[in-house]
């Protein structure tokens, strides 16, 4: 035989096995007689039956005898699983014929023992016939047959014979219609019959072959049913044979695939018998089971088996990688597959005949259908799709099974993911169109509205927020609060919104849904689909469902979802399965041509194999058609000139239908991107102003649209694109439009000049540097923040941020040759209105940039006015300024120095105006005119401001004193009182008499201020006439030299009270001396003890003077004075006795008692001793003294004395016990 040239490994066992422990675990068994029923256990194909053999190799002195019982499941099993289940036991085991199986291990025994040692078996191997033998039986029947028919046919027989002509043959048959020849047939016939019956009895009773016959109805039984043991029935012969097998060992494989534990029962009983019988000879027969790990549980195991030996798996899917390895190196194919591949499929390959199956056969296909250069991991995983699943692969390629309906469903799968991002760009719609709709921009503003509308009765808490919101909520009802609180939503989203962004996803997500269709499964099959991809259902045309439950029960399922999750069973399972023929349309392409023949989209990713070859069977017509559509066919068309009448055809097809979303696509996917955009602006120019509105292109695919436009459009072509402008203004405004890789930067600086393009902004860490420069050189963009910004950072080097943003004119002018200095220049108004919007408010630019801008004549008024408004510096010399009309906004923004000059010249120029003196007001500077050269207008000034009551105090007060001018007279009744205070507390207004007499009848509020500063003139100009009381009463009471009050006094003779001042004593003595206040006495009398010593007496000689008035009303007159008085010689005896009366009711006793005695009246004393009896002259003086103590209730009464004539009689109080 030649030599292989190709490896190949057999499935059967291998007897080169390393023995290591096993070979003394054996050993051990046949050193123990005892041991018998040996079990060596491990999973299937683990290498039980390879120990085995590798044991036999070394031990060749031993005979093993093998019966192998390999039961295995049906391909169509699924199909006969109902109807079977009643042959399933009570655990879903099938059920065993115990009897069958013994017939097995008896045929297999019987066929492997020589017959000529088992002569005396009735059992028999079945041998070819005798040639003898059969003729013999041949004839016997016939030999029946013609006696049957012979008896039956007799007369019938007889007439012939009888009926024939005379002659020898005639007289010879007559001897058989003789009576006793048809006794004799019939004798013949019961002897036959007979013999029959003996051996269909025989054979019945071996065999058991009829077990009932049915007559007319009636059933007989012939043999009941026997439900014996085979080896019960025949244990004789059983045992006959096992003792005669001659062997030391017999090897009972594959028993446990059955699931009947009751043979292992009879097998022992068995082997215990035949022992009984063989240890007459010194022999022991011992049973071999190769059995997997779980056929008994662990006590059952151990009482069975004598002895139990454990295969470790040779194989299982921690290291099958390496078998596959080594298998895969042998014949030098490793290096073709994916190691990560061989990794993950040895996950799940744990037996090492289909590992071994699955490398023949990749053998094979590897080097039967590699001309095509396949895939060899592809090849791999079906070919171990064919060994795990070999019935589904047979239907795949009957276009059927669950591989196949997985792959045909791959439609609706796309559907369901179709429908998915739909749904998802359908959510991101009303997400900008709730957008776009809400035209309010806080939530401020959103509950002021509803508050406005609905709230009108309430007061609302504006100034918190939050607040605020929730009072909303609480007094909100109904579908309005449902509207307020959707309407919050969609505002608290719209400040993470960027709609660009959103059209952008949208257009990503539909570029999706176009990939979708074309994608390979396992590029769809994601985490969440992955389990209702694999639970397909097929259904055919007559609505039988098949649920593919053999598949999906299958140990090695998740196998198969793993190769075709992973891309390693995909749409091209086909190209692995058969041959293919070089000139032959590939059967992707024959797909392609039926899809546009039966007007069946396969979309337009579909990749075609040969476009030329399909092209070559397409009509014209069918450029016509959506099913026509193909990026590879477009491609290839574009590709080649000759077949520009289809490429127009198929252009002019997508501008009829408007199909966006296959001409953006192949902005994606053609490598011709120049001659696509030729031809398609060509074909169709009003194209880019078609698309932009309705976001049908990517971002991206209008980006390549466009430049690829520029570049290959001519002037013409170029114009017509640019409808209304469309292209220019995209190009403006897309900020990453200079991200271009290698641009070819003189077309395109053409182009946008063309287009008169200007740049709204630049995204610069993506844009072409070389390209940015083209495009500042050539002031291709719009003078905005930011643009200003990037250049002169990234152009003039300008690293200060602060400088950019609020002194920017200055660091132009600083590069008066850029062009960027020249654009801005050029487009003054425009920057203006940049720098107002950048600067925060705040604008430091040089006081030289400053005055050079505001006296530019090309900027206008307004935008000077705008500037001053954010200016921060400050204008030193105002006149600088040409335009006086500027100078008022300067003044209003404090931009100009406070100064003597600058005070002046506005003043001069502008008078001395609102803004002038609001422009006064705010500067906090002391200005100082004495060194003025303004000496002409000073006095002016000096005149208008003491004049302006808007001047605030200070500085009215300020820029007065630096004037240096005062007011002798014609003083202005316009001032205000806070200016007049000034005015006096600066003496500017002199104290003159007419100063005086105007400021008593202008400034009244003023007056006693003026008299105050000006005290000492005003005594000095003051005269009996010119004095007014009210004045000196003022004055009186300040805080002034006595001797200054008295020169005032002098003046006047009206009396004035000295109650309740502060007057000092001089002036006090003075007044009461000279100006004394008759109302002032009550006061004087009451407070006498309050007064100075020189004061009292001067109280004390007005009091003696008014001692009728005093006794009328002593209680209001002062103790101690009251005392004075009655040590007084001023007053008479009488009038102290009246004052001592007044006073009775307002003293005690002892009081009473000192009076009466500084009165000299001691008699009246004696009243108040107990047993003494005063008595009284009758006379008008003790008559009032008596009464009064009567009306004091110090005696009960008095009377005239009967007893003694002129005296009064004293009644007096009781004295108490």
């Amino acid at each position: 035989m030649p030599e292989n040239k190709f490896h190949f490994e057999k499935l059967t066992p291998i007897d080169n096995v390393d023995m290591n422990v096993y070979e003394n675990a054996i050993d051990f068994i046949f050193k123990n007689k005892d041991i018998k029923n040996v079990a060596i256990t491990g999973a299937y194909s683990s290498g039980k039956s390879s120990v085995l053999a590798s044991y036999k190799k070394k031990h060749q002195e031993l005979q093993f005898m093998h019966i192998s019982l390999a039961h295995f499941e049906s391909p169509d099993q699924d199909k006969i699983e109902e109807s079977d289940q009643e042959k399933k036991d009570e655990h879903g085991q099938d059920k065993i014929d115990e009897s069958a199986l013994e017939t097995k291990i008896l045929n297999q025994l019987i066929h492997q023992i020589p017959s000529d040692k088992i002569p005396q078996t009735n059992f028999r191997i079945k041998k070819k016939l005798d040639k003898k033998h059969i003729k013999h039986i041949k004839y016997t029947v016939i030999f029946f047959l013609v006696a049957i028919i012979y008896f039956i046919r007799f007369d019938t027989w007889k007439n012939y014979v009888n009926n024939l002509p005379d002659n020898c043959s005639k007289y010879i048959l007559m001897i058989t219609t003789h009576p006793y020849a048809l006794m004799a047939d019939g004798i013949l016939i019961i002897i036959l019959l007979s013999s029959f019956i003996g051996w269909l009895i025989g054979i019945q009773k071996t065999r058991n072959i009829l077990h009932k016959v049915n007559l007319q109805g009636n059933e007989i039984e012939i043999c009941a049913e026997n439900d014996e043991s085979y080896f019960d029935k025949y244990l004789n012969e059983v045992l006959y044979l096992f003792e005669n097998t001659d062997t030391d060992v017999i090897v009972f494989e594959d028993i446990d695939r059955y699931n009947a534990q009751i043979i292992f029962e009879r097998l022992r009983e068995i082997n215990t018998l035949a022992n009984l019988q063989l240890e007459k000879d010194n022999k022991v027969l011992r049973f071999f089971y190769l059995l997997r790990d779980d056929i008994y549980n662990s006590k059952d195991r151990t009482k069975f088996f004598d002895y139990i030996i454990p295969i470790v798996p040779v194989i299982d899917s921690s290291n099958s990688f390496q078998q596959f390895i080594t298998h895969f190196e042998k014949s030098g194919i490793y290096e073709q597959l994916d190691e990560s591949f061989l990794q993950g499929l040895s996950l799940y390959i744990d037996d090492m005949r289909l590992l071994k199956n699955i490398y023949n056969e990749f053998v094979i296909y590897f080097n039967r259908l590699n001309t095509t250069e396949l895939d060899c991991n592809k090849m791999l995983a079906v070919i171990t799709y064919k060994n795990i699943f070999p019935r589904d692969f047979a239907d795949l390629q009957l276009n059927r099974g669950f591989v196949y309906t997985l792959f045909n469903q791959k439609d609706e799968i796309c559907d369901d993911e179709r429908n998915k991002i739909e749904k998802n760009i359908e959510e991101i719609q009303k997400k900008i169109s709730s957008s776009k709709n809400e035209y309010l921009t806080s939530t401020h503003d959103l509950n002021l509205l509803f508050a406005a509308k609905y709230l009108k009765n309430y007061s609302w808490p504006t100034n918190d927020d939050n607040v605020f919101t929730e009072f909303i909520k609480d007094h909100l009802s109904g579908n309005n609060k449902d509207n307020y609180l959707s309407r919050t939503q969609i505002l608290k989203e719209n400040l993470n919104v960027d709609i660009d962004e959103l059209n952008q996803e949208i257009q990503n997500l539909k570029q999706k849904v176009i990939e979708l269709k074309n994608k390979p499964l396992h590029e769809i099959i994601t985490r969440d689909n992955i389990d209702k991809i694999f639970s397909i259902t097929s259904e055919n045309e007559i609505g039988i469902v098949t649920d593919f439950k053999d598949i999906k029960s299958n140990e090695y399922f998740d196998l198969l979802k793993y190769l075709i999750r992973n891309g390693y069973i995909d749409e091209t399972y086909a190209d692995y399965m058969t041959y293919f023929y070089e000139n032959s349309l590939s059967r992707i392409d024959k797909i392609f041509l039926r899809s546009v023949t039966d007007k069946k989209t396969k979309g337009y990713l579909y990749h075609l194999e040969n476009p030329k070859k399909v092209i070559s069977r397409l009509r014209l017509v069918d450029f016509d058609q959506e099913e026509i559509l193909n990026f590879d066919l477009l491609t290839f068309l574009l590709n080649n000139q000759d077949n520009d009448n289809y490429l127009n055809r198929l252009l002019n097809h997508l501008k009829c239908s408007k199909n966006f979303d296959f001409v953006g696509s192949c902005f994606d996917i053609t490598t011709k991107l120049p001659e696509y955009v030729k031809k398609l602006n060509i074909v169709w120019p009003d194209l880019f102003n078609e698309l932009l509105p309705k976001d049908n292109f990517s971002e991206s695919q209008i980006h390549k649209y466009s430049i690829y436009s520029i570049y290959y459009s001519d002037d013409d072509a170029l114009a017509l694109i640019n409808k209304d402008n469309c292209l220019r203004d995209y190009i403006s405004n897309k900020r990453d439009y200079l991200a271009i890789e290698e641009p070819d930067i003189d077309k395109l600086i053409h182009g946008f000049k063309l287009l008169k393009v200007s740049f709204v902004g630049f995204d610069y860490d993506t844009i072409n540097k070389d390209l940015f420069n083209e495009v500042y050189n050539n002031s291709l963009y719009v003078i905005n923040s930011e643009n200003i910004q990037l250049i002169q950072k990234k152009i003039l080097n300008v690293t200060n941020d602060d400088d950019i943003i609020h002194k920017n004119y200055s660091l132009i002018t600083s590069h008066p040759d850029s062009a960027l200095t020249q654009y801005i220049n050029q487009n003054i108004n425009e920057y203006i209105n940049v720098v107002m919007e950048m600067c925060n408010d705040k604008i430091y630019d040089d006081e030289n940039v400053v005055i050079d801008l505001l006296n530019n004549d090309d900027l206008t008024l307004e935008h000077k006015q705008s500037y001053i408004s954010v200016l921060e510096t400050i204008i030193t010399n105002i006149s600088e300024i040409e335009d006086n009309t500027l100078w008022t906004t300067l003044l209003n923004n404090d931009k100009v120095q406070y100064s003597e000059s600058n005070l002046m010249d506005c003043f001069n120029t502008l008078g001395l105006t609102d803004n002038v003196i609001s422009y006064i007001n705010r500067c906090n500077i002391n200005l100082d005119f004495s060194k003025s050269e303004y000496d002409d207008s000073k006095e002016k000034l000096f005149k208008n401001i003491t004049t302006c009551n808007d001047i605030e105090d200070s500085k009215y007060k300020q820029i007065l004193l630096s004037l240096g001018f005062k007011y002798n007279n014609s003083l202005c009744v316009d001032i205000s009182d806070d200016k007049i205070t000034i005015l006096i507390d600066t003496k500017i207004i002199q104290m003159t008499e007419d100063n005086l007499k105007f400021i008593r009848l202008n400034y009244h509020k003023q007056l006693f201020h003026f008299i105050h500063v000006n005290i000492e003139e005003y005594i000095e100009i003051m005269t009996d006439s010119l004095l007014e009381q009210e004045e000196l009463l003022e004055i009186l009471d300040w805080d002034i030299s006595d001797e200054q009050k008295i020169k005032l006094l002098e003046l006047t003779d009206s009396e004035i009270s000295i109650i309740n001042k502060n007057y000092s004593v001089a002036v006090a003595l003075y007044i009461l001396k000279n100006n004394h206040d008759d109302s002032d006495l009550p006061k004087l009398l009451s407070s006498y003890e309050d007064w100075d010593d020189s004061i009292k007496d001067i109280i004390s000689n007005y009091a003696a003077k008014d001692i009728e008035s005093i006794i009328d009303n002593p209680s209001d007159v002062s103790k101690k004075l009251i005392i004075n008085l009655f040590h007084s010689n001023k007053i008479t005896r009488d009038d102290k006795i009246d004052l001592f009366i007044s006073l009775m009711p307002s003293l005690n006793i002892e009081c009473i008692k000192g009076l009466l005695e500084l009165l000299g009246l001691k008699n009246y004393l004696r009243i108040f001793e107990s047993h003494s009896r005063p008595r009284f002259t009758i006379n008008d003086k003790n008559e009032k003294l008596l009464q009064a103590l009567k009306e004091n209730n110090l005696i009960v009464d008095y009377c005239e004395n009967p007893r003694m004539k002129g005296y009064y009689k004293i009644i007096k109080k009781k004295s108490p016990n």
